[in-house]
């Protein structure tokens, strides 16, 4: 049972990697467009936050 709880955290790990490397991605879009755009903040909040769960999973793996 562990192993199937391991294995969804992982997955979980893995969906927030590809959630947080679309938002950069958006970043460098935005920031390409317009480096001095309100919607920079928001980004980088929103990418602070994806950053801090993924590092919680981690914890999780370890």
């Amino acid at each position: 049972m562990k192993h199937i709880e391991h294995d969804k955290t992982a997955q979980n790990y893995d969906n927030l990697q590809a959630a947080y490397k679309k938002l950069l991605e958006e970043y460098e879009e935005i920031k390409n467009k317009d480096a001095h755009s309100p919607k920079l903040e928001e980004k980088i909040k929103e990418m602070s936050k994806k950053q801090k769960e993924i590092q919680d999973l981690a914890s999780e793996l370890t």
